[in-house]
């Protein structure tokens, strides 16, 4: 480390430039190639939803399981008779506008894109809902494959365009979710950006001190997006990984640079020449931000061990991203620091560094204070802190994964207008889509299929009016049906779990033929399957190599252990009060999150994977300063007292520049966006506030020494690797208060090894 900082100063102009070239670079050649070619893949292996798809596509039959969404027409002069005028040649035009859709249903009429825009008679289910009403449904099935959100839009613009006075045009179903509603992150950027930047003023006190962080991170984010477009071109990246990586970037990359500044700004204070100071900055802090990167570039890539190809390469993306957020803060900040000189420093300070007035290692201010405080009342702080988490983290145990519908959208949105229509004139349970797939030879016989429809139209839930038998082809054929709940209810996942275990294996156990349950709320119980399933994996491998480097940085058994029931404890609380105010409904109308529903079954993951990362950043940032100072000392008490001193202000500013981000996503429309920020939002104050200001320094002193137990075995056969090196003491040349002289350490304890 010392040796990268000392080439970043020597050539500072260069690695300068040599970031401005790169950010240029990346981003026309990314122009080059015509931006971004994002592509959202979903697979569930080993599932009824991956069968069937393969079954489908097997048979040609496989645009029956793109993307779907669903138009819905209200007549305002009475029920339809016909169709509106312009409907049909508008809906013929999709074949042809390059939208990859696939298939057109009405109750009028159906038009298969895929076979030259071959037309039929209207779908019998949906004519159902038109005979005799004021609403009417259309159905739109994209193309396999694709699920790109400006096929999505494209179509939303082209029909929107039918609304008139006479006739109402709204939109529904997973392909139009989001539309009309806050797109990305690009507000939360703007607010993350603002808050840092006020932050970094009200801590610093200089424009030097203050920019150069954000220039940092805004470097990283520049160069970083410009990677992950040409990546898009090369491993499916999904369309949401940008906003991802800006999330992670501005978060970590204003925390790295604002660690490195401070411990900077600090050894000037207490006489280090600026170069010297530089140096000692990215060889002390600096390795704090090289381990910290490193664990949540783990807990990213951790999602790969989950199976499910949506995440891979969001992963791989991001944790490029966070590795250029790392190499910018160890290059590009020591190169600019040394161009700033002194005027990182206020007026006074650099008017009494000048003067030779430097400062000691007493630790003065409220975090001193309180440092104290939490080493002489560390048991009450404790259980208090303790208390508090474990009672946060209570509902968590009754989490129930799923995904939210449109009936939790703000009701301003076309998504739920169009929800609430189809609700108030045919029940809400024709917001869902199921079908039983049956597959073999019973798929062509009449009186097979009429056993199955008896036997669905026979099961309390399901709509009996509503079931519907359609042959698809040879050995294929789909029982459509309706539920009498919404898509996002308990009792319709447990509806589809129970056609698959005791309703339908009767039905073809014996036979040659299969009966699968397809749709929607299908897919969506087999993705919370699993996650379920693989989440146990994802959080062994994260907290486990998280945990190996953690044990080869700081040569204990207990920091790393700590750090893994901490971070596993934020989360906790974390998902807790989502459970509370999301599932339980306890204040989520008030969010406009809507009533209570399941949560989301990727949220947890996502949540935890970020969570994680940014959990160990100030985990690694607060026991790296106890560590430098223990091994100077080795008084375990003056280690974490001084450590949680000297971090304390940084970790909690730059905890609310994130929880300043993550409040942009509370305040955006949409329920999962929602979920989403205020999970991320809590996890990090708990973390801040309680955990790293109160639950782990007092946990510290009372473990004692045996925190930076280290067996001798253990010593000998893994490698040697440091976070924080002693520094070496560097007098000044003049001063009224010297530096103090790290203390000699007293004869080596066996029993505590480093």
């Amino acid at each position: 480390m010392k040796t990268i900082a000392e080439f970043a100063i020597r050539l500072r102009w260069l690695v300068i430039v040599g970031w401005l070239a790169i950010i240029v670079a990346s981003q026309g050649i990314a122009a080059a190639m015509g931006g971004a070619a994002y592509k959202d893949t979903f697979s569930l292996p080993h599932t009824e939803t991956a069968t069937v798809a393969d079954l489908l596509k097997d048979a040609g039959l496989d645009n029956q399981s793109g993307a779907v969404g669903t138009i819905v027409l209200k007549n305002n002069s009475g029920a339809f008779t016909s169709p509106p005028a312009k409907l049909q040649p508008a809906l013929a035009k999709l074949c042809t506008s390059g939208d990859h859709v696939a298939l057109l249903a009405t109750p009028w009429q159906s038009i298969n894109c895929a076979d030259n825009g071959a037309t039929s008679a209207g779908s019998r289910q949906l004519l159902n809902t038109a005979h005799g009403s004021t609403t009417a449904l259309v159905s739109v099935t994209w193309e396999n494959g694709h699920f790109e959100p400006e096929n999505f839009k494209a179509v939303y613009d082209d029909l929107k365009t039918l609304d008139s006075d006479a006739l109402q045009v709204e939109f529904t179903g997973n392909a139009f979710a989001g539309i009309g509603q806050s797109q990305g992150s690009g507000g939360s950027v703007f607010i993350g950006f603002a808050a840092a930047l006020i932050i970094l003023a009200i801590v610093f006190r200089t424009v030097a001190a203050t920019v150069l962080p954000l220039a940092s991170a805004i470097a990283a984010l520049v160069s970083g997006l410009g990677l992950i477009y040409i990546l898009s071109h090369a491993i499916n990246v999904s369309n949401i990984t940008p906003y991802l990586a800006e999330l992670m970037v501005i978060g970590v990359g204003v925390d790295y640079a604002l660690f490195i500044v401070t411990r900077h700004r600090r050894n000037l204070r207490r006489g280090m020449p600026v170069n010297e100071s530089i140096v000692s900055a990215i060889n002390t802090s600096g390795r704090a931000v090289l381990f910290a990167g490193t664990t949540v570039c783990i807990a990213i890539l951790g999602l790969i061990a989950l199976g499910v190809s949506f995440f891979n390469g969001m992963a791989v993306a991001t944790a490029l991203a966070v590795g250029f957020t790392m190499i910018a803060s160890l290059t590009l900040l020591p190169a600019m620091l040394s161009l700033f000189g002194l005027k990182v420093l206020t007026r006074k300070h650099r008017a009494a560094v000048r003067a030779g007035e430097y400062i000691g290692d007493t630790q003065v201010g409220f975090w001193a204070r309180w440092s104290e405080f939490v080493g002489k009342n560390r048991i009450l702080v404790a259980v208090v802190s303790g208390a508090i988490m474990v009672a946060l983290a209570v509902p968590f145990f009754s989490l129930q994964l799923g995904a939210s519908d449109q009936g939790s959208d703000p009701k301003s949105s076309t998504t739920r207008t169009g929800y609430d229509l189809i609700a108030d004139e045919f029940g809400v349970g024709y917001n869902s889509g199921l079908e039983a797939v049956v597959s073999g030879p019973g798929a062509t016989d009449d009186a097979y299929l009429e056993r199955v429809s008896k036997a669905l139209s026979g099961q309390a839930g399901i709509d009996a009016g509503s079931v519907t038998t359609l042959p698809l082809a040879r050995g294929i054929a789909f029982v459509s049906f309706k539920t009498t709940t919404s898509p996002q209810s308990e009792k319709t996942y447990t509806l589809v779990r129970h056609l698959r275990s005791d309703v339908l294996p009767p039905l073809y156990e014996g036979t040659q033929n299969h009966i699968y349950t397809y749709g929607e709320t299908a897919i969506n119980v087999d993705f919370a399957k699993v996650l379920s399933r693989k989440l146990p994996l994802f959080i062994g491998v994260v907290v486990g190599l998280s945990f190996l480097l953690l044990l080869l940085a700081f040569r204990s058994l207990v920091v790393p252990l700590t750090a893994a029931v901490m971070n596993l404890l934020a989360a906790a609380g974390s998902f807790g009060l989502i459970v509370g105010i999301f599932q339980y409904g306890w204040g989520s109308e008030a969010l406009g999150g809507g009533p209570g529903g399941p949560i989301d079954a990727w949220i947890p993951v996502m949540l935890f994977a970020i969570l994680f990362g940014l959990s160990m950043d100030y985990q690694v940032f607060l026991v790296s300063r106890m560590h430098e100072e223990w091994i100077h000392t080795r008084d375990n008490r003056r280690a974490i007292t001084i450590g949680q001193a000297e971090t304390g202000g940084i970790i909690t500013a730059a905890a609310i520049i994130m929880i300043a981000v993550f409040f942009g996503f509370v305040v955006s429309p949409g329920r999962q966006i929602k979920i989403f920020g205020l999970g991320l939002a809590s996890a990090v104050f708990l973390d801040a506030f309680v955990l790293r200001t109160m639950l782990v320094p007092s946990l510290m002193h009372l473990i004692g020494k045996r925190n930076w137990y280290f067996p001798r075995w253990l010593d000998r056969v893994t490698p040697h690797l440091s976070v924080e090196p002693p520094e070496e003491p560097v007098a000044p040349v003049t001063g009224n208060v010297p530096p103090t002289p790290p203390q000699t350490p007293p004869p080596h304890d066996s029993n505590v090894r480093v």
